[in-house]
């Protein structure tokens, strides 16, 4: 009995049901940004500003700037294109009307004409204008906001697993718990090695009662809502030198 009144509690202050003060009027949930899992690389400016404190392959909230742990578990899932300008001006499509790094466009719609324009490789292996993003809106345990984790060019296969082990799981998809892990890799690009990080991606069991209550109330609030996703150095991520796919 005290267990369960443990549980009762606990789950009381994860999701008060009155209103906290101040929030009188209420929040539109496409009026919040959701931070993203942040993937430091060596030149991130969190490593290369404050190398005591941050080190390449820590992952981060990218709002709060806290490590976060290896454990979480994806609510839903979608896929963004984004279109970057090129930092360097000499590269195919940079676009001068916009700054070096800067967001072209964004889109969510697999029919849009600039996703299918830029978005996909071209006949002849033409690298896309435009990033693709497997996007898992999710819950780490023991942080009180959700967190977008997303998977684009160098670590598109851990996105790839990790919705092929949710899909197969046949079961709602925060009805799993998983560990995420960053990787080292080099590359050789023309003469030159780049060194990087990539994510991976493990089944990591169930999450508990209050867990998968706490996951159920977010998909509640925000499956069927616009999804505003904090972008703060996204261009970046890869690193300095935009790593191939």
């Amino acid at each position: 009995m005290e267990n369960e009144i443990t549980k009762k509690e606990e789950t009381a202050l994860a999701r008060p049901s009155e209103r906290p003060r101040g929030f009188e009027e209420g929040t539109a949930k496409e009026d919040l940004i959701i931070p993203r899992m942040k993937l430091l690389q060596f030149m991130s400016p969190e490593v290369t500003e404050e190398p005591d404190k941050f080190k390449a392959g820590s992952i981060l909230n990218s709002l709060t700037k806290e490590v976060l742990s290896d454990r979480f578990i994806p609510i839903f899932k979608f896929t963004q294109w984004i279109r970057f300008n090129p930092r360097d001006e000499k590269a195919p499509g940079y676009d001068p009307a916009f700054a070096p790094g800067a967001v072209i466009w964004r889109s969510t719609d697999p029919e849009d004409p600039k996703v299918i324009s830029e978005g996909a490789f071209g006949e002849n292996g033409e690298v896309p204008l435009a990033t693709k993003f497997l996007c898992f809106f999710s819950y780490f345990p023991g942080v009180d906001m959700p967190i977008i984790v997303s998977f684009s060019k160098t670590s598109i296969k851990a996105g790839r697993r990790l919705l092929s082990l949710c899909k197969f799981a046949n079961c709602d998809m925060f009805a799993r718990a998983y560990k995420i892990k960053t990787v080292k890799e080099t590359k050789d690009l023309g003469g030159t090695k780049a060194t990087y990080y990539v994510l991976s991606v493990d089944p990591a069991g169930k999450p508990t009662e209050d867990e998968f209550a706490f996951a159920e109330g977010l998909w509640n609030d925000f499956h069927a809502k616009p999804v505003q996703v904090h972008e703060d150095d996204l261009a970046g991520e890869e690193g300095e030198e935009r790593v191939p796919f």
